[in-house]
């Protein structure tokens, strides 16, 4: 495979991306253009608007100050949200939509200056699903005394469809309120990009109209602890290996992952070629992305899969003596080489993503299915699980053990579907029904990342995609308090052209060496990205290059906790 066929292997698995493309390119356009802006709403009869003119502070769910943060210098103007004007248009250009990406969520913070009467308070949003730009799909307000206790006083979700394309404008009003309130807050969902143009309080100047005090509201607590290797909540994996399969049109060869390619997989062979230890204890098998029919098994509205492809990715996974055969006959040889007769390497399975725009998906137990409804979606999703399990039980495979289900697109697709939290949380219902676990490896601050647990996964690994994209390098520590703070793992990624670049190979080194300083080499759960068929570390262990080697061998220490601080030599 030349390296022109390799780069676009790995682009078709790599669906991070589309999405991280998309958001350059559109930071890179946002230039302002000057519109004529207009006066913002007015204030009912008899109020005020008691925030006109204050300052504010714009605060992010998680940290993204050496991510996502640089991207928005430039797109948002101080004052903006207070100024008494709102955008003339629907252009995302226009200079009065003041534009947040990622983080999860956005807190906007004003202090009013005194106590105030607050009655309403409310938000406007652009949508324009073509650039990356949805409503948010919730907005809270809350109230404070003091700017540390809070009340949130009401939550409004979007009345309008996320799946709308049309550039559309909505307002997230609040009312018949009546408190007393020195502080108010305003946060709101920060899927991709978030547009918003004028914050408003409507109220009186000092306390009337009785306006009382609101209960405090317990703020949310956040695990603040990284998912625990080998905890039930991702199947008692540890180390998680990414292992591709399903459908490559250039070479079929690539679809199929033999006993000696996965055996230094399994365990750990040293230079000399013997058996030492067992290596990774997970082996994810995921697809690709491109299916057989031109579809894409991620979440993709444009190029849905139908029945089958899920057919073929299931019977290639189950291909006699590769893939998941292969891994128990790989699995076997260490185990006997170790003297480990009861050992059993872990397996997890993707499941393609059920995009409903597949009009003719095909028929399953005889029955054509509608895509178009959640039932549809959820009878495919019982259909597949059932067939992987069959598979699975018919070919006794005796060194490996089976102990979760893959979601396979890396980010929930709230514009795809409006089903999408439902859709997910059937899933996750049903595998937990078949004594599995869900898993879900997010890209970076991926749409519904911070939600993980209550969507319906079991367990999650946050990618960092340090090794893909131009970041500081303290964004890796960045995301490692991420995923701390939400009690998620840690995916470790190695660019597919690392053992030819230095710099990329650095990037590697560098998730390893941030694994001592943030504590996730031994306190977190860990899946690996690699590149495909039959894979970096595989050839990292035959590499006659020491240099090259060494990758596998500090591979190696990290999964064993030994890992010391390493560089590029």
């Amino acid at each position: 495979m030349n390296a022109d066929d390799k780069v676009e292997l790995m682009k078709e698995h790599f669906s991070l991306s589309r999405h991280l493309l998309l958001i350059v390119a559109f930071a890179l356009a946002s230039v302002p253009v000057v519109h004529a802006s207009l006066p913002a709403p007015p204030p009912p009869a008899g109020m005020v608007d008691l925030v006109l003119g204050k300052s504010y502070a714009a605060t992010p769910l998680v940290p993204i100050k050496y991510s996502f943060a640089p991207m928005e210098v430039g797109l948002q103007f101080p004052g903006g949200l207070t100024d008494g004007r709102i955008a003339s248009s629907t252009n995302y250009n226009d200079r009065q939509w003041q534009q947040y990406i990622r983080g999860g969520m956005r807190s906007i913070i004003v202090d009013m200056g005194r106590v105030n009467t607050v009655h309403r308070m409310q938000e406007r949003f652009l949508q324009d699903i073509p650039h990356g730009i949805d409503f948010p799909r919730e907005v809270i307000y809350s109230l404070s005394m003091d700017g540390k206790h809070w009340a949130v006083v009401g939550t409004v979700k979007s009345a309008i469809s996320l799946t709308v394309t049309k550039p559309t404008v909505q307002t997230y009003t609040l009312s018949g309120l009546n408190y007393q309130a020195r502080y108010v807050k305003m946060t709101f969902v920060v899927d991709v990009f978030t547009l918003a143009d004028e914050f408003q309080v409507f109220g009186n100047n000092g306390v009337v109209d009785g306006a009382t005090v609101p209960g405090m509201t317990p703020p949310p607590v956040y695990p603040d602890k990284y998912c625990p290797p080998g905890s039930p909540e991702v199947g008692g994996t540890r180390n998680m290996v990414l292992i591709t399969n399903g459908y490559y049109r250039k070479d079929p060869a690539i679809e199929k992952n033999s006993v000696d390619q996965l055996l230094p997989y399994v365990g750990y062979i040293s230079s000399s070629g013997k058996i030492k230890d067992f290596m990774f204890d997970a082996f994810l098998f995921s697809a690709f992305g491109a299916a057989p029919s031109g579809g894409q098994y991620g979440a993709d509205i444009k190029k849905p899969t139908v029945l089958s492809d899920w057919q073929y990715y299931i019977d290639n996974t189950f291909l006699p003596d590769y893939n998941v055969s292969a891994l128990n006959i790989a699995t076997g040889k260490v185990k006997k080489a170790l003297g480990k007769p009861s050992y059993r390497s872990k397996v997890e399975i993707a499941i393609p993503y059920p995009t409903p725009s597949a009009k003719y998906f095909g028929k399953v137990k005889g029955k054509s299915i509608n895509m178009e409804k959640l039932s549809g979606r959820e009878s495919v999703i019982r259909w597949y699980v059932d067939q992987v399990l069959r598979r699975w039980k018919e070919g006794h495979y005796s060194n490996l053990k089976l102990v979760g289900l893959y979601w396979i697109s890396e980010k929930a697709a709230f514009t795809i579907d409006d089903s999408e939290t439902a859709l997910i949380r059937y899933v996750g219902n049903y595998v937990r029904s078949k004594g599995l676990v869900l898993d879900w490896i997010p890209f970076i601050n991926a749409e519904g990342f911070y939600e993980w647990h209550s969507l319906g996964f079991d367990g999650a690994e946050m990618q960092p995609n340090y090794s893909f994209h131009n970041y500081p390098v303290r964004e890796l520590g960045e995301a490692a308090e991420t995923c701390k703070m939400l009690g998620m793992g840690i995916e470790i990624e190695i660019h597919w052209d690392a053992l030819k670049n230095d710099a990329l190979l650095e990037k590697y080194y560098q998730y390893l060496n941030w694994g001592i300083k943030k504590g996730y080499m031994t306190g977190a759960a860990h899946s690996y990205y690699q590149n495909a068929g039959p894979g970096t570390f595989y050839q990292c262990c035959y590499s006659k290059n020491p240099r090259i080697r060494e990758v596998y061998d500090k591979t190696y220490d990290f999964i064993k906790g030994t890992y010391t601080e390493t560089n590029v030599h």
